[in-house]
C-alpha cells in the first residue's frame, strides 16, 4: 500500500480540482464587456444559474514531477456535489487514504482515520462549481479573502480562447493572484495564487464535450514556473443524485461510489 502524500503536497496538488464541467449550451451574444471582477462573477452566476450540472464523478491519473522528470503516478477517485463538497481517494477506496473538502475546510485521512483538519477555501472548487450555485456576494467575499483584487481586470487569449483576466491589469503578470475566465462560455481557464512569493499556477486544459457538457480533461499545476503535477481525467460521469454519506467524516472508511 502506498502512503498518502504529505498534507502540504496534497494541499498544493489539490489547489485544484479534479474535473471542470459546464453545460454545452450556446451562449447568446454577450452584453458589453464587464470592467470589474464583480461584474464577471455576477455574469457567471446569472448565465448558468439552474443550468450548471451539480454533481460530478471521475477518476484521474495523478502524475508527479520534479524538474522535468516524472517521479511517480497514482490513480485517484473523486466526487463533487454542490456546494463545496469534494471527496478524493488516493489509489482506491481500500487504501483508506484521501481528503474531504467541506464547509471551507479540508480533512485528511490516513489508514481510514482522520489525520488532520485545516481551514481552506478551495479556489478551483469555488471558481469551477460553487460560483454557479452560491450567491455572488458569498463568492466575491471568498475570492477577496484569497487575495484576488477584483478591481483589476484585463482581457487576453488563453490557448486560442478569448478570456477575461481578474486580479491584474497586465496579462503578462505572473505574480499577482488572478483567474482567467473563458469570455464566451464563462468557465475558468486558469488560476494563479501567490503565497509569500511562491506562485502556484493552475492551467485548466483540453475541454471536451462529454454528454453535452464541457469537461476539462487535463489540469497542470506549476510552482514558480515548474510543473509539479499533471492530472488526466477518465471514467467521467454526472450522477443525478449523490449520497450525503460520501461527505460524512464519520463514514469515510465505508464510503464508496
Amino acid at each position: 500500500m502506498r502512503k498518502a502524500p504529505k498534507l502540504a503536497l496534497v494541499l498544493h496538488c489539490l489547489l485544484l480540482y479534479a474535473g471542470i464541467t459546464s453545460l454545452a449550451a450556446t451562449v447568446s451574444p454577450s452584453p458589453p464587456t464587464p470592467k470589474k471582477g464583480v461584474q464577471i462573477i455576477k455574469r457567471m452566476y446569472s448565465t448558468w444559474k439552474g443550468k450548471w450540472y451539480p454533481n460530478f464523478a471521475f477518476e484521474q491519473k495523478a502524475i508527479f514531477y520534479e524538474g522535468d522528470k516524472i517521479t511517480k503516478e497514482e490513480t485517484w477517485q473523486e466526487v463533487y456535489a454542490q456546494p463545496g463538497n469534494l471527496h478524493i481517494r488516493f489509489n482506491g477506496f481500500d487504501s483508506g487514504n484521501g481528503v474531504v473538502f467541506a464547509a471551507d475546510s479540508v480533512y485528511q485521512f490516513k489508514d481510514h482515520k482522520l489525520h488532520s483538519r485545516q481551514y481552506q477555501i478551495h479556489p478551483l472548487v469555488l471558481l469551477s462549481f460553487d460560483v454557479y450555485f452560491t450567491k455572488p456576494e458569498s463568492t466575491l467575499e471568498k475570492l477577496q479573502s484569497l487575495g484576488f483584487d477584483l478591481s483589476k481586470t484585463t482581457e487576453a487569449n488563453w490557448k486560442g480562447r478569448a478570456a477575461y483576466v481578474v486580479g491584474t491589469t497586465d496579462a503578462s503578470d505572473s505574480q499577482s493572484p488572478q483567474f482567467w475566465v473563458d469570455k464566451e462560455r464563462l468557465y475558468v481557464l486558469r488560476v494563479l495564487t501567490n503565497n509569500k512569493g511562491n506562485t502556484r499556477d493552475v492551467e485548466i486544459n483540453n475541454y471536451q464535450q462529454i454528454e453535452d457538457k464541457w469537461v476539462a480533461t487535463e489540469i497542470v499545476f506549476k510552482t514558480n514556473g515548474q510543473t509539479t503535477l499533471r492530472e488526466e481525467y477518465f471514467n467521467i460521469s454526472f450522477p443525478t443524485q449523490v449520497n450525503k454519506d460520501w461527505f460524512d467524516l464519520e463514514k469515510f472508511s465505508t464510503t464508496k461510489w
